[in-house]
């Protein structure tokens, strides 16, 4: 128990000894706090204690009601000073429903706290990768223009998120769990907005307008829940739900679908690019958005054939979708954030699925994306602050002068979709899960399909972007060479370790055999070498009849437009999926 309280309380503690410290004393503590909360993660999963379950006391339950309220009266100040009419009308929505819960008294009550095996692997993927995007944060946050306070302040709001990750992955109380669903839409309205410009505003304003209709819908499922249901749990609405009135979950499964970012509601995750890129790594990577699968894995237990098919159609569309798109892109975050989104749908359809193969599926996808990505995010902020690059149009010779960051950016798209990594063998495993279901309903055949071709785009977009780092520039020396940071190049090192690390667990588990690790890892390895010192190494391209003169050669990738007309299509199917998921929980 003494363990939990540290993944929940000491976060907050660190924030606020962060807060008031130096430069060097915040580093130090830092990476002295990262390295605690990682230990007791790792401890937590290896010598697991008994299943904690914990009831509150009383006072605890009305200073929840407080904080929430301040919450909200928050958003609808910022709503009105800021002239949002959504904010505004969201913020007025949720303070009338919460009314509504507070008034209402359940008879049935279990534990607000509630850890299981599941939390376990959270807590992993919360506190190493979170911690290591912190690490990179110490270095990356001295770049911007900030005062020592607001750079503080930013590097205490990362523990402070990594607290409330820890507290909603281990909460059984659904009225707990919107508290803490509205503080990660507070803290990341207050992250993307952090540059204070007019741009960062607005991306703020709209991502805290469509988390709002995440709150809205956990509250609507909590009115439902305890008027038919006589509960406020988790655990006791599944156990007692009726299978032919599935409202509640399905709410609660629209909440999941917000805050991961799925389409149309993706226009908020993509927005929150203009921040500084430790928020961007930290939201896709290793905390909020994979709420989104965390909860689906809680209420999959609770879905009926009907609810499971509708929801992993609905995931294998946003993952087919998002990858179509993606591969459209050329702004580099953009394209992270919408391969992001796709694989968090497929997280949610394998969730729903609720086989165990599945379940283990959703699992590996959530920690291996979560490392894979984070790298990949380190990379777009080295390329902004180091390399002053945005866009992969623009990273042409990037191997001349800064071969480390073409290195952990092959192994980051590398790491998602080819083998032996361990995104790759997830998405194996989801083929082999929905293509078991397709005997109970042809319809998951349309799953299999998407995630086809999904994985198609992803893995175009991987050589997409190779293709350019390896666009060498013969005429470079080696002096221009640009050095990385150490506080860069520490935490990318990190997670390349980890997955190699993740590799040998996939042997140990069998998951692959030795031929299937050592192959591909060659291959991988061998041809950029190939690419980049070999091939070509100093020839110069020339016309004919020309006497030797070089002559430019500009290297293209493949792209193509997906249209304004198409993208409104690709968002109008998903929110009709979205509706017959909603209306089939009724009938």
């Amino acid at each position: 128990m003494l363990s939990y309280g540290v993944l929940i309380i000491a976060p907050m503690f660190f924030a606020l000894i962060v807060l008031i410290s130096g430069h060097k004393i915040r580093d130090i503590f830092s990476i002295v706090f990262v390295v605690i909360l990682s230990a007791v993660s790792i401890t937590e999963l290896l010598f697991p204690s008994n299943s904690l379950q914990l009831i509150f006391p009383n006072f605890m339950y009305t200073l929840f009601i407080i904080i929430d309220a301040i919450l909200l009266l928050y958003f609808l100040w910022q709503g009105i000073i800021k002239n949002s009419a959504l904010v505004r009308v969201f913020a007025i929505i949720q303070m009338l429903l919460f009314a509504v819960v507070v008034f209402l008294s359940p008879t049935l009550i279990s534990n607000d706290i509630a850890v299981d095996n599941v939390s376990a692997i959270m807590y992993l993927v919360i506190n190493i990768v979170g911690g290591v995007i912190i690490i990179y944060a110490l270095k990356y946050i001295e770049s911007e223009e900030f005062s020592r306070r607001k750079k503080n302040a930013f590097i205490a709001m990362l523990f402070f998120f990594l607290a409330i990750m820890n507290f909603i992955v281990s909460t059984n109380n659904i009225e707990i769990f919107f508290l803490l669903f509205e503080l990660t839409t507070l803290f990341s309205y207050l992250l993307i907005a952090y540059r204070g410009d007019e741009l960062s505003n607005k991306n703020a304003l709209k991502a805290l307008w469509m988390n709002q209709i995440g709150g809205v819908a956990i509250l609507l499922a909590l009115v439902v829940s305890i008027t038919q249901y006589d509960t406020l749990y988790f655990d006791i609405l599944i156990k007692n739900i009726d299978a032919s009135y599935l409202l509640p979950v399905a709410l609660l499964a629209i909440a999941g679908f917000v805050k991961g970012a799925s389409i149309p509601f993706d226009k908020w995750l993509l927005g929150a690019m203009v921040a500084p890129t430790p928020v961007s790594a930290i939201l896709h990577s290793a905390t909020m958005v994979k709420i989104a699968p965390f909860l689906m894995l809680k209420l999959s237990p609770a879905l009926n054939d009907f609810a499971s098919m509708t929801i992993t159609l609905i995931g294998t569309f946003v993952f087919f979708s998002a990858s179509m798109l993606a591969l459209s892109k050329d702004y580099f975050k953009e394209i992270l954030g919408l391969s992001t989104i796709a694989l968090l749908g497929l997280m949610m359809s394998l969730a729903a699925i609720g086989s165990e193969e599945s379940i283990t599926a959703c699992l590996v996808l959530i920690v291996f994306h979560a490392i894979s990505k984070a790298l990949l995010f380190f990379q777009a902020g080295i390329l902004e602050k180091v390399n002053h690059l945005k866009y992969v149009k623009d990273i042409d010779g990037l191997i001349n002068h800064s071969p480390m960051v073409v290195f952990f950016i092959i192994i980051g798209f590398a790491s998602l979709t080819l083998p032996p990594f361990g995104a790759f063998i997830a998405k194996f495993m989801a083929i082999e899960s929905i293509a078991s279901e397709i005997s109970k309903n042809p319809l998951y055949a349309l799953a299999l399909i998407f995630i086809a071709l999904g994985s198609v785009f992803l893995t175009l977009l991987y050589f997409k972007v190779v293709t350019k780092l390896f666009a060498k520039d013969v005429s470079s020396k080696e002096e221009n060479h640009t050095p990385l940071p150490k506080l860069y190049m520490i935490p990318s090192s990190i997670l390349v370790s980890l997955l190699i690390i993740g590799i040998l667990v996939s042997f140990d588990m069998k998951l692959l055999s030795t031929m299937e690790i050592i192959v591909p890892s060659l291959l991988i390895a061998i041809v950029p070498i190939l690419f980049a010192s070999v091939l070509f190494k100093k020839a110069h391209r020339v016309k004919e009849y020309h006497c030797g003169e070089k002559d430019e050669l500009e290297l293209s990738m493949y792209y193509f437009d997906v249209s304004e007309k198409y993208k409104k299509v690709i968002s109008i199917v998903a929110i009709i999926f979205m509706i017959v998921l909603l209306i089939g929980s009724m009938i």
